[in-house]
């Protein structure tokens, strides 16, 4: 919906019935809204011009908007229990639980979202949800998830190595299943378990290109989303193709960083209606080259980390009837990552002293069929989905092997003596084996493949519910090997023979069935509660056909091994609106992941299989609009309980990584967003979040023992993070909008709260700082019809703040802020 969007909102008490005169669309609309407590939303455009005869204020709000809008081609769609949408006549019916639906801004800090599953505003959605705009990715240069995270503070992005993302929200940080389920539209997608059984470790990263919104769903979501869903949920919606507009959009932009190499990007979107009014094609392409910024000194090597994305997506909408509409979505990314971002610790910043190069590559891929419709009331909605994911890690294992110079039981295995304890030659032979191997490099090429089906029917009036069928299942392979790596190129020798391999193979199978509602008992009052039921089931196999002669274990080994589990997870909620403009509600929800079983070779078989998690969260939330909508506020405080927590633990030489469930946590915490307009064109927004996680007991079981202790914080979890933004647009000449120029700058500031990457009596790895660092930005653009231009300047002090900090292979590591950087973007949109 084109145009400066609008709104109309009143008083929550209906007086008595009286009429109303002819007037101003515009104006009418305004009066009941008013009179009935509702917020009615409309594109200006749509009602320009428009007039409204005499209506009686008598029967609910739509009744009377119904009235009003008798014989004018519009038509009114209740978008939650007292919000209205006025818009034209379908050929092209708003979209129900469609993320591709062109669902409008509303006013600042108010669009339209479907969190819940159906179309809500933002400001009337009882849960604590941030919805970020592609015009506000644009704004930040915001492509990827890490990028993202800076516009959402209370999502974190743990980029611990090339093409590894872990999402975290709410101070739910650790290994195994994501704790953060992440869906581009209506596909969940997944990461692959590897040798470490951690899917969460690894997030596939589509450039976020042509992004209508994304939504960040805050707190356990397990009701509606399920699997992963423990701690939040984010969805990337893109924009889907419109029936009856021809448009190209190009944007490209280009950047230099310093002390680094030049960035550059390009992005296309044309939208084609092949049937005008039934069938329609988008077809988006991009790519995108970032410029390194660390050096290897001493491979002689500089801007080793340049990092490359390039795909597309297609989508096919087909009109098949008023209210019957089928989409077909396609979607491919292939990316390489030149070498790691992180930096050896204590080098300076961004030039590290390694000695391995660790690339990473993947292709990803996902298609996904969408079906909505509506027959007597009752929505239906559909989806049938397939992604494939093929990324190749690599890690370096140098110190790790080293960790073995002098290891008497690796020397009697390498020596073929049993338990005998080796001689001093023998010893000495082992060590000059160990160092002739060294420096090395593990490579693990990865697969994962996820088919999913949703089916949800809902209904909404008095009683609004959905209800729904859900089905997965995923599978995931890969290989590790260890592999010899030339210490003056810090590359892999040519036609290396691998010092190890292993193989290992995971199937996961889940269904659920669910369901969900919300019954207005009182004008103002709205009680609700879900509930899900979960089934799964989980095979893994593992093979070692090549023993590490170094680390172990120290001959072939295989196992096969199954498990499986069943349960509930829900929610209850309670929403009042008291006044006009104010939402309240609390809610008790949980969430969980499922179990699995760990393909650490050698791991006694106490340990091998772990358990579903859960997490309960209480929260008590408001959101505050005011009647003129200047401004909003929405704060939400709440308290999670975690559960038989899935946790890592470490071998003691740091080799190997493996599951376990061990301890408790308690996470208390606040979340702040605060926006709106300050008059002449200005906007600012604030956004904070409070999280306190701490340990509830020891992490002590009858099988394994970590450094956590009672009360100590989660590690990578800050306590605080906050971004703020101020914005104005002013056009600088009159006339026609197309012909007008126009102008908006803005500035941005996002801070990163200190976190600390181990416990304090950590044992294994050293206890590394990160965060504690604020980044600050700055745009400007002039505009005029289709064309745009923009300056940009990234970390503009130069700060050089720690996004990430841990050890891996037996190595700290550190990755930095990217230094100052400074580009030019250039828009264009034609009609």
């Amino acid at each position: 919906m084109a145009g400066s969007p609008a709104f109309a909102q009143g008083r929550p008490q209906i007086p008595a019935p009286r009429q109303l005169p002819p007037a101003p669309l515009a104006e009418a609309l305004r009066a009941v809204a008013i009179a009935t407590g509702t917020t009615i939303a409309f594109a200006p455009e749509t009602v320009a011009g428009r007039r409204a005869r005499a209506v009686t204020l008598s029967g609910d709000a739509s009744a009377i908007v119904r009235r009003l809008l008798a014989g004018s081609s519009l038509a009114v769609e209740r978008t939650g229990p007292r919000s209205l949408l006025v818009l034209p006549q379908p050929t092209v019916p708003l979209a129900h639980n469609t993320p591709s639906a062109a669902l409008p801004a509303l006013a600042a800090g108010d669009i339209m979202v479907t969190a819940l599953r159906r179309p809500t505003l933002l400001t009337d959605t009882p849960i604590s949800l941030v919805a970020v705009r592609g015009e506000d990715l644009m704004h930040d240069q915001a492509t990827s998830l890490e990028g993202l995270a800076r516009l959402a503070p209370s999502l974190t992005v743990t980029s611990s190595g090339p093409g590894f993302n872990r999402l975290t929200m709410r101070g739910a940080y650790a290994a195994g299943e994501a704790t953060v389920a992440l869906y581009y539209g209506n596909v969940p997608v997944a990461g692959p378990g590897g040798s470490t059984s951690d899917p969460g470790l690894m997030t596939p990263d589509l450039v976020l290109a042509d992004v209508d919104r994304v939504e960040v769903l805050r707190g356990p979501q397990g009701t509606l989303y399920g699997t992963s869903s423990l701690a939040g949920t984010v969805r990337v919606l893109f924009n889907g193709p419109q029936l009856d507009q021809r448009t190209l959009g190009l944007d490209s932009s280009a950047s230099t960083t310093r002390s680094g190499a030049p960035s550059a990007s390009v992005t296309a979107a044309m939208n084609l209606p092949l049937v005008p009014g039934q069938i329609a094609l988008r077809a988006v392409g991009w790519h995108e080259y970032t410029g390194g910024v660390v050096d290897f000194p001493r491979l002689g090597r500089s801007n080793t980390d340049d990092q490359v994305r390039e795909g597309g997506r297609l989508a096919l909408r087909w009109q098949l009837a008023p209210d019957w509409r089928a989409d077909l979505t396609g979607v491919w990314q292939r990316s390489r990552i030149g070498n790691t971002h992180s930096t050896t610790a204590g080098a300076l910043p961004n030039q590290s002293q390694g000695q391995v190069i660790v690339p990473f590559f993947d292709t990803f891929a996902m298609a996904a069929l969408d079906l909505h419709g509506k027959l007597a009331g009752v929505s239906l909605d559909a989806t049938l989905a397939r992604s494939w994911w093929r990324p190749h890690r690599f890690w370096d294992f140098t110190q790790s092997q080293l960790n073995h110079l002098g290891d008497g039981t690796a020397c009697a295995a390498c020596a073929g003596i049993g338990t005998s304890s080796c001689s001093a030659t023998q010893m000495a032979g082992f060590n000059r084996y160990l160092l002739a191997n060294s420096p090395t490099l593990v490579a693990q090429p990865l697969a994962v493949d996820i088919t999913s089906a949703e089916l949800r029917l809902s209904a909404e009036g008095t009683l609004t519910w959905t209800a729904g069928l859900f089905a997965s299942r995923r599978t995931d392979a890969g290989q590790s090997g260890s592999l010899g790596v030339n210490a003056a190129t810090g590359l892999v020798l040519p036609e290396t023979v691998a010092v190890s391999d292993r193989r290992f193979a995971s199937q996961l199978s889940e269904y659920a069935l669910f369901g969900d509602g919300s019954l207005r008992v009182l004008p103002w009052l709205t009680v609700s509660s879900g509930l899900r039921y979960f089934h799964y089931v989980r095979d893994t196999q593992s093979v070692v056909t090549l023993a590490n002669p170094f680390t172990g274990p120290f001959g072939p080994s295989a196992f096969n091994l199954g498990y499986r589990a069943q349960g509930w997870v829900g929610r209850a909620r309670v929403e009042a609106r008291p006044i006009a403009g104010l939402l309240v509600y609390t809610q008790v929800a949980n969430g969980f992941r499922p179990g699995g079983i760990n393909v650490v070779p050698g791991l006694p078989d106490s340990l091998a299989v772990y358990h579903d998690d859960r997490l309960t969260s209480l929260e008590i939330g408001t959101r505050f609009a005011p009647l003129h909508r200047a401004w909003h506020v929405d704060l939400t405080g709440f308290h999670q309980h975690w559960s038989n927590m899935q946790y890592a633990a470490m071998s003691s030489d740091g080799s190997y990584a493996f599951i376990t469930n061990i301890g408790a946590a308690r996470i208390n915490g606040a979340e702040l967003a605060l926006g709106g307009g300050l008059g002449h064109g200005w906007q600012a927004k604030v956004q904070a979040t409070v999280t306190d996680a701490r340990l509830v007991y020891d992490q002590v079981s009858g099988t394994a023992t970590t450094d956590g202790r009672a009360g100590e914080r989660l590690p990578y979890v800050a306590p605080w993070a906050a971004s703020a933004e101020l914005r104005r647009q002013w056009r600088l000449s009159t006339g026609a909008e197309t012909a007008a120029w126009q102008a908006d700058a803005g500035l941005f500031v996002h801070y990163a709260g200190r976190a600390y990457s181990a416990f304090r009596a950590s044992t294994v790895v050293d206890r590394l700082a990160l965060g504690g660092f604020a980044t600050l930005d700055a745009d400007v653009a002039l505009a005029r019809g289709p064309w745009r231009a923009g300056l940009f300047v990234q970390n503009i002090a130069n700060g050089q703040g720690r996004v990430w900090a841990g050890t891996i292979g037996g190595t700290d590591l550190v990755t930095y802020q990217r230094p100052r950087t400074m580009g030019v973007t250039l828009h264009a949109e034609f009609h």
